[in-house]
C-alpha cells in the first residue's frame, strides 16, 4: 500500500473484480476521452492473475478513500521494449472526485515509487491533446511535454492526436 493525504493505492483484490469491471464500464468512469470499449470480466481476471505474478508487464493500483472505497485506478507498464522507461495511465471514476487533486498526488506518488524501486530512467505520460485536465495533472507533477504523436489513437470513432509527456530520474531527484 502506497498511502496519500486522504487516500491510498493499494493492487486490486480478485473480490472486487466485478465492481472494478463495473467501474471501468460506466460511462460517467469514462469522461470525453476514454474508449467506448467494454471490458470483459473474463479479460480483467486474466490481467489481474497475469500482474500477481509480475510487475514487468503491467502494475495496477487502485485508488481508495479512507474507508476502502474505490475512487479510481492508476497504473504503469512497459512502453517500447528498449526504451529504459515506463508510461503511466490513470482514471477518476467517480466524475465528484475530479478536480480535487487527487490524481496530481496520485501521480506524484507512483512517480516516486517507480523512481525508489525500478532502475528505470524515464516515466511517460501520453493524452488526447484535448484533454486540459490529464495535461494540468502531467504538467503540476513535473512532467515536460515532448510532442505530439499525430493520429496515434483510434478512440470513439476516429484517431486522435496523443500528446506526450516525460519526466527522467534526474528532473525527479532535483524537484
Amino acid at each position: 500500500m502506497i498511502k496519500g493525504s486522504c487516500f491510498h493505492l493499494r493492487h486490486i483484490r480478485k473480490d472486487e473484480v466485478p465492481k472494478y469491471v463495473e467501474l471501468l464500464n460506466h460511462p460517467d468512469s469514462k469522461g470525453d476521452f476514454l474508449s467506448l470499449e467494454l471490458m470483459l470480466a473474463g479479460v480483467a481476471e486474466k490481467k489481474i492473475e497475469a500482474e500477481s505474478y509480475s510487475r514487468e508487464t503491467r502494475e495496477t493500483f487502485l485508488i481508495v478513500d479512507e474507508q476502502d472505497v474505490i475512487l479510481g485506478q492508476i497504473f504503469h507498464f512497459k512502453t517500447v521494449p528498449y526504451f529504459n522507461s515506463r508510461e503511466i495511465g490513470y482514471v477518476l471514476f467517480d466524475k465528484q472526485q475530479r478536480g480535487k487533486g487527487i490524481m496530481s498526488e496520485a501521480v506524484q506518488l507512483l512517480t516516486a515509487y517507480l523512481f525508489n524501486t525500478q532502475l528505470i530512467n524515464r516515466l511517460e505520460i501520453h493524452m488526447n491533446v484535448d484533454n486540459l485536465a490529464s495535461e494540468k495533472v502531467a504538467l503540476k507533477c513535473g512532467y515536460q511535454k515532448d510532442g505530439v504523436a499525430r493520429g496515434a489513437c483510434f478512440s470513439r470513432g476516429k484517431h486522435v492526436d496523443i500528446a506526450m509527456y516525460s519526466l527522467l530520474r534526474e528532473e525527479w531527484e532535483r524537484r
